[in-house]
């Protein structure tokens, strides 16, 4: 409705324009005008966040043919009441963008892509598909379940990369992943930044593809999620990038795998939060990835669901369907 109401505005400018040269030539029979309107586009930033950039602007243009004449009185007259008019359209559009400028970023304005990387990329829903094969080897997998179980990962993620803090997330971590993380996690902290996703929703999750061999089987998840997300300064309090209002889209894709032949137990079948997939206890595992309970070693996938990848989706990224 904004970007309908500056048109129609500079309609009425160029109108007005028009007017008052008619009246300087004398008069005018007809007129032709337009408006071209450009259109805004939003960058990206490494570690799946955006920040905006607002290239909108418009130009219109006109043509007039002319002829006859008028009086001394009648042309003063008009001229200054065109003149009054074109004033007061002029400053209402430039009050109106001024308005538009200043509560752009700051009030949040709905949500936005963080990348247009990957928006054309398409990942189809397999879930039903996926879940029939694994469960022709393991009675007891529940796609709703372990869809559950991605959404915590994914949220646990986040909330431990903002803490500085990767430890509670390393049962479910690879260890390949886990290591590389915490790499990417120390270079942030020498450098001072510190992260912030706030109001974090999980839209869709679903499973799309799915590979297994004689070691392991692995079975990827699509997963759409909106969140707050802007970085400070550890010293000043400075924000570096973002900000506090804007939500962003984000859309990923989560691997996990674990070895061939493991089933889900029923006793941890449903289990909510992080518990050993051998003995069931509440994981509190050392740096080694090893069970205080029962010492098994559960971040390599021997026992139950690990995340080996994770990224977000790029125009680059490839459905790898089901290989089975």
């Amino acid at each position: 409705m904004k970007k309908i109401s500056y048109i129609l505005l500079t309609i009425l400018l160029v109108f007005a324009v028009f007017a008052a040269f008619s009246v300087f030539s004398g008069a005018f029979d007809s007129n032709d005008y337009g408006s071209d309107w450009g259109s805004s586009d939003w960058g990206s930033s490494d570690s799946g966040s955006s920040y905006d950039r607002d290239d909108s602007g418009g130009a219109g243009y006109y043509s007039s043919g002319g002829g006859g004449g008028g009086g001394d009185d009648g042309e003063f007259s008009a001229i200054t009441i065109l003149i009054i008019f074109v004033v007061v359209i002029a400053a209402a559009i430039v009050s109106g963008f001024k308005n538009k400028k200043s509560g752009g970023a700051g009030s949040g304005g709905g949500v936005r892509p963080a990348s247009y990387q990957g928006l054309n990329v398409t990942l189809p829903d397999r879930t039903g598909q996926i879940e029939g094969i694994i469960k022709q080897k393991d009675p007891n997998f529940s796609a709703n379940d372990f869809l559950s179980f991605a959404k915590e990962v994914y949220i646990d993620i986040q909330t431990a990369w903002c803490k500085r803090d990767m430890s509670p997330v390393q049962p479910v971590l690879h260890d390949n992943l886990f290591n590389s993380t915490q790499k990417q996690l120390q270079a942030k902290i020498e450098q001072g930044v510190i992260y912030h996703y706030e109001s974090i929703v999980v839209n869709t999750a679903y499973l799309t593809s799915y590979a297994s061999d004689a070691q392991f089987e692995y079975a990827t998840i699509y997963l759409n999620a909106r969140m707050i997300d802007w970085q400070e300064d550890e010293k000043t309090g400075k924000i570096l990038r973002g900000d506090k209002n804007t939500r962003w889209d984000l859309r990923y894709k989560m691997k996990f795998m674990r070895s061939t032949g493991v089933v889900t137990k029923e006793e941890v079948a449903g289990a909510k939060g992080h518990n050993c997939p051998n003995c069931g206890a509440p994981l509190e595992i050392s740096s080694s990835g090893k069970c205080a309970y029962c010492n098994s070693v559960v971040t390599t996938g021997q026992y139950s669901w690990v995340l080996s990848d994770f990224g977000t989706v790029r125009d680059d990224t490839k459905d790898e369907g089901i290989r089975n």
